[in-house]
């Protein structure tokens, strides 16, 4: 037992039966990306919580949260809110709770009551309870509400994340999210005045400790099953999950695991001890079936190949070594080389406009789009060369970014690579530069911390060139982690290592300026050296790379010597990281890279390690 939570209470249940359940599905009001929200007759929310892989436990923690293990959960349904005291005294049950408020969550409630909670719950809307009262036996087939397995709470509450936290890492931010120790004045509050997870579900993190179905034991991560498991079949104490309002930061972790006593005994319940119900999922029928499909593509190395022949309808000048040429050679290298058939092929679409105006003033987008229609040489400067699709090619090649990022957080892919032109991380808020005309990388980065609920995100920019455009829109920005190594001094300038943020974003930019001439070994070390302690650090939910090939030794712009070999092992160490920090969340984005033939291969070096 790690933490117990301990206050008298008493009370006697009585029983009553409500009529059947109607349930009803709509959307989140929440920002995109969040499962369905479905209503039951009686009004209580609940979110479609999807089935699907994820690591539970941490390395970090306790020595009962190891090993970090792979667990598979099938579909379920969950309450967006803890059971509050309103609803739990509708079935003419007395309210136990210390803190009384009828919309305040209940507590100073003990398990076997929580359980009778849901049996009368399950009548009351016509579904087979899942509770034997007699000898507390969970049938788990039934279509009944039931507590949640200890598997089902911290995968909903990580909500696909991989941090200490839904929102990251920094416990300083949960006062946003949940009430602890440091926030509540020393009582329950109201649920829903916090911010939800990912997933739209809300106190996930402190207020009342809740109940799960499984007994506790200290050593269950070394035997726990891969699918839907339910906990040891032996054991004195039940599983509380989540921290209270009285719980310091660490024991509001996603993986943290506490137990207490107080399982049919009113007398030891505590004030800080709540719960939620969940339900099957109504078309868990094919879980099973589901489960071995998607094992089957984990087991795959799927890797995700963002294109469109938009890309090559963006004409520059003739000669110019940003071309049409590149995207062509590229395309051929991986059908030669086998690579292309085996990719999962994501479709381009167009950026919303709303979302290139994340990062780009509404009057440069207009003059972008006038400019391309109109037949206009050259946007804003004479180092980027546009033509009558430029614009269109431009939009497409944002959109398909935010279509590779969306295929990575719908598990279709394991990662992405987009081969898209034009390039982007010189596009400043309002003008273009250096080829570029959106700044991709940045524009993926709003999405996905807009989108996606994911706060931080780290973007590693490898082209010679340094990023100025990415630079100037995160460098106050404490949730953006910017990594630049380039040749120093060369275009566009900036990129010191005195540039280091300002703000909150203080050392949130970080600059790793390299002479002419640097090579494999040198950028190899910079990455072991700096990157990645500060990427471990950070702890990213999302990784993106400004993927420039133009420090290539035969490149025609760059005086760098790195290999193909050389991209590849960079590669390895950046998708290391993604697999350690944020379940290999990572999108690769081509800036740069005017050598063709050092292009090709350095495409298909990195691609390569990306399927590994």
């Amino acid at each position: 037992m790690r933490m117990r939570l301990t206050q008298v209470t008493t009370g006697f249940f009585c029983l009553l039966l409500m009529s059947s359940v109607n349930i009803s599905c709509r959307r989140s009001e929440q920002a995109g990306g969040k499962p369905p929200v479905v209503k039951t007759k009686t009004g209580i929310e609940m979110v479609a919580i999807p089935g699907g892989w994820f690591e539970m436990g941490s390395e970090k923690g306790g020595s009962d949260e190891k090993p970090v293990h792979k667990v598979w959960i099938s579909p379920f349904l969950m309450d967006v809110y803890e059971v509050t005291q309103d609803q739990f005294k509708k079935y003419q049950l007395p309210d136990p709770s210390h803190f009384k408020d009828p919309n305040n969550p209940l507590e100073q409630i003990n398990w076997t009551d929580a359980a009778i909670y849901c049996n009368e719950r399950s009548l009351a809307e016509g579904l087979e309870p899942c509770y034997d009262e007699e000898t507390w036996d969970c049938n788990f087939a039934a279509n009944g509400y039931r507590l949640p397995t200890e598997a089902e709470w911290e995968y909903a509450c990580r909500a696909g994340t991989s941090a200490e936290y839904s929102f990251g890492n920094n416990k300083a931010k949960l006062r946003t999210f949940g009430w602890c120790v440091d926030n509540s004045s020393g009582k329950t509050h109201k649920g829903g005045q916090k911010a939800p997870n990912p997933w739209g579900l809300f106190d996930m993190h402190g207020n009342v400790a809740e109940w799960c179905n499984d007994l506790y034991a200290d050593n269950y991560y070394s035997q726990s099953p891969e699918k839907d498991p339910r906990g040891p079949k032996e054991g004195k104490e039940r599983v509380l999950r989540g921290g209270s309002w009285k719980s310091s930061a660490e024991t509001c972790r996603s993986a943290y695991r506490s137990s207490d006593p107080s399982i049919d005994d009113t007398c030891l319940a505590s004030d800080a001890i709540g719960f939620r119900c969940v339900r099957n999922a109504p078309d868990n029928v094919s879980s099973e079936q589901k489960m071995n499909s998607e094992k089957q593509t984990q087991n795959t190395a799927k890797t995700g190949l963002l294109y469109d022949d938009i890309y090559i309808e963006h004409e520059t000048t003739p000669g110019h070594p940003e071309c049409s040429e590149r995207l062509v050679r590229i395309i051929k290298r991986l059908k030669d080389e086998g690579l292309y058939s085996q990719l999962a092929q994501i479709k381009a679409s167009p950026a919303d406009r709303h979302w290139i105006e994340t990062v780009h003033a509404p009057e440069y987008v207009d003059r972008a789009k006038s400019s391309s229609e109109n037949g206009v040489g050259y946007l804003d400067t004479g180092d980027v060369p546009i033509s009558r699709k430029s614009y269109e090619a431009a939009v497409m090649a944002a959109g398909g970014v935010l279509n590779a990022i969306d295929a990575v957080m719908e598990r279709k892919v394991t990662n992405a690579f987009c081969a898209v032109r034009p390039p982007g991380h010189h596009a400043m808020e309002n003008r273009a530069m250096g080829f570029c005309i959106f700044n991709n990388v940045a524009i993926g980065t709003r999405y996905i911390q807009k989108k996606h609920n994911l706060p931080k995100v780290l973007i590693v920019d490898w082209d010679v060139h340094h990023g100025n455009g990415t630079q100037a829109e995160f460098y106050d920005d404490p949730n953006v982690l910017y990594f630049s190594v380039h040749q120093y001094p060369f275009y566009p300038g900036s990129g010191s290592q005195a540039e280091q943020g300002s703000g909150k974003g203080l050392k949130t930019n970080i600059n790793v300026p390299l002479p002419a001439g640097s090579g494999d070994d040198r950028y190899v070390k910079e990455f072991e050296e700096k990157l990645t302690p500060a990427a471990f650090s950070f702890a990213p939910d999302f990784i993106l790379v400004s993927a420039g090939f133009d420090a290539h030794e035969g490149d025609l712009l760059g005086g760098m010597r790195v290999t193909d070999r050389g991209f590849a092992k960079l590669t390895q160490i950046v998708k290391g990281i993604a697999e350690k920090c944020c379940a290999g969340r990572l999108v690769s984005v081509l800036e740069g890279g005017y050598g063709l033939d050092g292009l090709a291969a350095s495409v298909e070096a990195h691609i390569r390690v990306l399927m590994q």
